[in-house]
């Protein structure tokens, strides 16, 4: 009878729908966009798990000159060195997609195809989606929870990066998890939430390095609160998987694996122009993708610093990684997916701006309107259609109309329904843009 109830639930029913819509878009064009060789880190991870799972040696292909044992291989129109063992990066994520691959079939790492591995990608990406909207209800309530999730299963840049067999769409469902976990513990005190996170944040180190964000999130978290044991147990977890990686590279080759590590650490250039490349070059994956509801997220995750004590549970784990991106990764080329770990705090942020700022703040909800509308319009309209004044012109100014009741106070009621009608709009846009983007 109970379950019967949750059925027919209005706001479980409301749940369903938007992650169907989800699901939907990111499966439409799932095998074609983003393009075959867009990364062929989809190739590299699953072939490193494959080959440790069937060889028990880790091998892929990679470019660095560390390598001096490998073998050069043509692949679908591409060529690749083929390196062994493959120690750059830890097994966990190789050995999940890897995995996935043989039981799909794939019998052989030269008959990989991404028809054979995209869907661990859609199955990722609705994980994400739901750990979205469970994440949210529990540290605030369902409305924003939906709101959240709606936001989340329909961001053109959030769904089409979501498709890609990458270790970034890996580490955010496992990493919402951890942070799920952490605040039932804190409402409801139980130790083995605690326990569970940390067993996700020292697991995570083992699928790539900078994930160490998720503990480093959580960490500064419990600092926050004061609950100096609990934060403790957040720097211990992840050295153990820092040390396991240890054992396994010096198992494999103890000399080229230091070799790799004085490669990763000087790697980047850390300037602010790195940083700034952030909303200079938006990639997505490697092209530019002008995607406002970003930049917008962007503005709203700032605005929540105006609360910490109240959003300290969004705001730390975005600044946890930020400090990685800023010291480890910026300004790669071509690599939009360093980019996505942010994606679901920014996408929480702009939900819990439309709580506390749509049809309240009447500038803030122009510019809202303008920068994320505009962007949509010249991804869809643009593209399909082609430029159009009147269209562009009228969205603007349909979007001042939002504005009125700052000089017409008993214009309000016109000004919610307008601002509704926008925002409607809006949502229509973005799953235009999903629908239309490609490659070409």
């Amino acid at each position: 009878m109970k379950f019967i109830k949750k059925i027919i639930n209005k706001n479980f029913v409301l749940l369903v729908t938007i992650l169907l819509i989800g699901i939907y878009l990111r499966s439409d064009n799932l095998y074609t966009w983003p393009r075959l060789g867009a990364t062929f880190d989809e190739y590299a991870w699953t072939w490193q798990g494959m080959n440790l799972i069937q060889t028990g040696i880790p091998r892929s292909w990679s470019p660095h000159p560390q390598y001096e044992n490998f073998d050069q291989i043509y692949y679908q129109d591409a060529h690749f060195r083929i390196v062994e063992p493959f120690l750059e990066h830890p097994p966990l994520f190789g050995l999940v997609a890897g995995s996935f691959a043989i039981l799909n079939g794939v019998d052989g790492m030269l008959n990989l195809h991404i028809r054979d591995i995209r869907l661990l990608a859609l199955i990722l990406g609705t994980f994400s989606m739901v750990m979205v909207y469970l994440l949210v209800r529990e540290l605030y309530d369902r409305r924003i929870a939906l709101i959240s999730v709606v936001f989340y299963a329909v961001v053109p840049s959030v769904v089409v990066g979501s498709r890609i067999v990458q270790n970034e769409n890996f580490f955010i469902p496992v990493w919402l998890l951890a942070l799920f976990f952490v605040a039932k513990y804190i409402r409801q005190k139980k130790i083995i939430f605690r326990n569970l996170a940390a067993l996700l944040c020292g697991a995570l180190v083992l699928a790539k390095i900078p994930w160490i964000a998720a503990a480093g999130s959580i960490f500064l978290i419990f600092l926050y609160l004061k609950r100096f044991k609990d934060a403790l147990i957040f720097i211990f977890a992840p050295v153990i998987g820092l040390v396991i990686f240890f054992l396994y590279g010096i198992y494999y080759d103890k000399e080229l694996f230091i070799n790799l590590w004085g490669l990763q650490v000087a790697r980047y250039d850390l300037t602010f122009v790195s940083v700034f490349a952030l909303f200079q070059k938006p990639y997505l994956i490697d092209r530019f993708y002008l995607d406002g509801w970003i930049y917008f997220g962007w503005f709203a995750f700032i605005l929540l610093l105006l609360n910490i004590k109240k959003n300290f549970f969004i705001i730390f784990p975005l600044l946890s990684y930020f400090v990685i991106f800023m010291a480890g990764i910026p300004d790669e080329p071509g690599h939009g997916w360093y980019r996505y770990p942010f994606y679901p705090f920014l996408i929480i942020s702009l939900a819990l701006f439309i709580k506390e700022y749509f049809n309240k703040n009447y500038v803030l909800t122009f510019l809202f309107f303008v920068i994320v509308g505009l962007s949509l319009l010249e991804n869809t309209w643009s593209r399909t259609l082609g430029f159009s004044f009147l269209i562009f012109r009228g969205f603007i100014v349909l979007s001042a109309l939002s504005m009125l009741p700052l000089f017409f106070p008993n214009t309000k009621k016109l000004s919610s329904f307008i601002s509704y009608i926008s925002l409607g709009i809006i949502f229509v846009l973005s799953i235009w843009s999903v629908l239309l983007y490609n490659e070409q």
